[in-house]
């Protein structure tokens, strides 16, 4: 049997929106061709690894495994997958870089129609569009004897929730204020449609926010005093119509293409409020 492999990134919100529609694209191909879609997840972050373990199964894997430091690599021999999608971010893009199938692909998935074929030997996938799965089945995680010898980020233990409550799964937005900058001043449906949001302006030389989101209204780089965030800023790129891929939006959660009334207005309906499980 064909085996598909994806890697999953933890955010404090949950699984990193890149992995979310990584799993999502993953899903589709594996049902096309009748493969299995196995999951790896770096280390072991205790209550944390409940949320990680729901979005997994919301978004399509069949297999989810929580890793040692080797685990992409060894997954990848025995498994010899047709298809590894990362999320095109950092972390993403590092764990691409020991892969002997590499380099890999940027591609951004900007609706569930794509236009890019099934997928290439390891996709880096961006976050241009919402996630299109929601299954209901639920996953037994596998963990491999090594898995706590990987080192994860600080706030992975600080943001643990004790066991007798939820951990969280998968969100659009971060928790706390929405705020937004541009070069440019934005059209006024634009306004209208961050207005409808909540969302308010703010300048590069404020302190940021220690929680919530930012909007970045441009196709320029992302500057670096919006790059360098707090990890509890979610960080969404709007660079609107006819834009092209540019090397800074590994920093950004999202990049969500085409209008961006259109893309705030999705925001707004979105059903992927902030999920815990």
């Amino acid at each position: 049997m064909a085996h598909i492999l994806v890697y999953l990134q933890r955010t404090p919100g949950g699984l990193h929106p890149a992995s979310a529609v990584a799993l999502c694209r993953a899903r589709d191909i594996a049902s096309d061709r009748g493969a299995t879609l196995t999951a790896l997840c770096p280390g072991d972050a205790g209550t944390l690894d409940r949320g990680i373990a729901q979005a997994a199964s919301r978004f399509g894997a069949d297999i989810l495994v929580f890793g040692g430091p080797r685990g992409l690599q060894g997954l990848l021999e025995q498994l010899n997958p047709v298809h590894v999608l990362v999320p095109w971010s950092r972390e993403g893009l590092a764990a691409a870089e020991e892969l002997p199938s590499g380099p890999a692909v940027p591609r951004w998935l900007s609706t569930p129609r794509h236009t890019w074929g099934g997928a290439d030997a390891v996709t880096a996938v961006v976050a241009g569009t919402l996630p299109w799965h929601a299954f209901s089945e639920s996953l037994e995680a596998e963990y491999q004897a090594d898995v706590d010898e990987v080192s994860l980020p600080a706030w992975t233990s600080e943001a643990a929730p004790p066991v007798s409550e939820a951990a969280p799964v998968f969100t659009v937005l971060g928790e706390g204020s929405i705020r937004w900058l541009a070069p440019q001043s934005p059209d006024r449906s634009t306004v209208a449609a961050l207005e409808r949001l909540g969302a308010t302006p703010a300048t590069l030389d404020a302190s940021p926010a220690e929680a919530g989101t930012l909007l970045w209204l441009s196709a320029e780089p992302i500057p670096a005093a919006v790059a360098e965030r707090p990890v509890t800023t979610r960080l969404l790129v709007l660079p609107g119509p006819d834009a092209g891929l540019d090397p800074s939006w590994t920093g950004a959660e999202w990049v969500l293409s085409g209008s961006r009334t259109a893309a705030l207005d999705a925001i707004f309906a979105s059903p992927w409020a902030p999920l815990r499980g």
